[in-house]
């Protein structure tokens, strides 16, 4: 009968053994009774043989059990990934030289090294108990051998499975072939009973998941991108992914503009100086045209850039002009759809309509920009908008940090006589006769100069003025270039600042 203590490391030796059964566990049904002697004195020859090959059995034992969880661990999938868009080229070869090896068949592979775990399991016992005995020391040390070289190869080779394999791939290799007449046959039967491993892959919503945890596990590392780390993807372009996989699945109707929004001409309308002036300050590049009196029965669309030549002092009717096809489209079809029919070239606008062909049934418009914003996630904000989103009118905001401005330069050629007093304020010189900034030649008072000024985003909190800002600076290739005062509102969120020496080539 074994003593209590015994007993209890029996049973948690078991509990080992079962949790990890590709360990030396199957040591125990070897262990004899407390007080069996070795076979072979401590010391002698023989010892210190066996010892030694128990060792070697303990090593290899620990090596296929890693090697069992590493190998059969790797995804295909990511596998072939790697192995054409690795960035590390360390990573891609080892990629290569796994993959190549799985494609001699998974379950080949597996078959081989668990018959090798249980070779290795069941010689073990043979010469560790007559080497060292049964009893005590004989369940400490195969206690210890399973938790030293069971599970801390496993443990390894989970984390580093694709270096691992890669460098154990010809052993294997040749294990593989060694064991084939017993290791193929049993293969090839798992084979026909599970079937094969076929290629993995993922629905849109497993990459649209996949992306937010990539996002998620983003947030707060950034570092700058270097050979060992490239820079990763960023929440903008994560955005884009997502709006790209989502756009099939949205219908035309969700990004519409409802036909109470949209600004119609009639086609009986007269082109005089005011109508002209209106539409040439809507900031809208296409008028929808219709019937005289029927708002929902439309002829075409007018493009503004017909207007270039127009002269309004001899006005013509909207109807007068060539109009353009105003093409038309059922309600349910996808943004997809509607993008592959703007990428044709033939309009950029499409009526959505419950009878496509006919009078009546107009509901709204959608334009290639409103693609675009579903596209990047994001609202497009023109120099004429005044609304955001025509569903929650929401009013416009121009993002003008230095984040988004960094390596965009805004010129504005602006005439104005240096006798102006606002121009003449943000200028460095105060007498006439001195130069101007960046090289100009001498001016004089009342003589018209031409200037070509940096537009930066006005500072927030300034009350749109960048006045009473020491410096206003503009971001460009990375870097501030300052010195710059005398900013003054233009009235689109921005502010014109003259710098006091010639900006640096971009």
């Amino acid at each position: 009968m074994l003593s209590a203590p015994a007993a209890l490391a029996l049973l948690y030796n078991v509990a080992l053994a079962v949790a990890f059964p590709t360990t030396t566990g199957n040591l125990l049904k070897h262990t004899a009774e407390p007080g069996d002697e070795p076979d072979e004195k401590i010391g002698s020859e023989g010892f210190f043989l066996k010892l030694g090959l128990s060792a070697v059995l303990v090593l290899l034992g620990g090596a296929f059990a890693g090697l069992t969880i590493g190998l059969m661990g790797l995804d295909p999938l990511h596998l072939q990934v790697l192995a054409n868009a690795a960035d590390d080229p360390k990573e891609r070869a080892n990629a290569k030289v796994v993959l190549k090896l799985m494609r001699k068949g998974k379950h080949w592979v597996l078959v081989t090294l668990l018959l090798c775990n249980v070779v290795v399991n069941e010689s073990l016992p043979i010469f560790l108990d007559s080497a060292i005995g049964g009893g005590i020391a004989a369940i400490l040390i195969s206690t210890a051998t399973i938790v030293v070289f069971g599970i801390i190869p496993q443990a390894v080779c989970a984390r580093y499975g694709l270096a691992i394999g890669a460098k154990s791939a010809t052993p294997v290799l040749i294990v593989m072939y060694i064991l084939s007449p017993i290791a193929y046959p049993i293969a090839k039967l798992l084979d026909w009973a599970l079937g094969k491993e076929g290629p993995t892959t993922y629905k849109k919503a497993e990459l649209k998941s996949f992306l937010q945890f990539h996002r998620n596990s983003s947030l707060g590392s950034y570092t700058s991108p270097t050979e060992e780390s490239p820079l990763p993807l960023t929440d903008e372009e994560i955005s884009i992914l997502n709006g790209v996989l989502g756009l099939s699945e949205k219908r035309v109707t969700d990004i519409m503009t409802p036909m109470h929004d949209v600004v119609t001409l009639s086609a009986d309308q007269i082109l005089d100086h005011n109508m002209v002036d209106k539409i040439l300050t809507s900031g809208y590049s296409r008028f929808p045209v219709h019937e005289p009196h029927q708002p929902l029965s439309f002829r075409g669309f007018l493009l503004v850039k017909k207007l270039l030549l127009y002269d309004p002092s001899q006005p013509k009717r909207v109807g007068d002009f060539r109009l353009t096809i105003l093409p038309e489209a059922k309600p349910n079809i996808s943004c997809f759809q509607a993008l592959d029919y703007f990428q044709t070239g033939r309009s950029h606008l499409l009526l959505i309509s419950k009878t496509p062909g006919q009078s009546g049934g107009a509901l709204g418009v959608v334009t290639l920009e409103d693609i675009i914003e579903e596209i990047i996630s994001e609202e497009i904000v023109d120099e004429t908008d005044v609304y955001e989103d025509m569903h929650t009118k929401r009013r416009a905001k121009r993002q003008s940090t230095a984040a988004i401005m960094r390596g965009i330069v805004e010129r504005e050629n602006v005439k104005r006589r240096m006798s102006d007093s606002s121009f003449a304020g943000s200028t460095t010189a105060s007498q006439p006769g001195t130069p101007l900034a960046g090289g100009a030649g001498p001016f004089k008072p009342g003589e018209a100069n031409e200037q070509t000024r940096l537009l930066s985003p006005i500072a927030e909190g300034s009350g749109g003025s960048t006045a009473s800002t020491p410096k206003a600076s503009i971001m460009a290739n990375g870097e501030d270039y300052v010195n710059a005062k005398g900013g003054e509102p233009n009235g689109n969120g921005y502010g014109s600042v003259r710098f006091s020496e010639s900006p640096p080539k971009l």
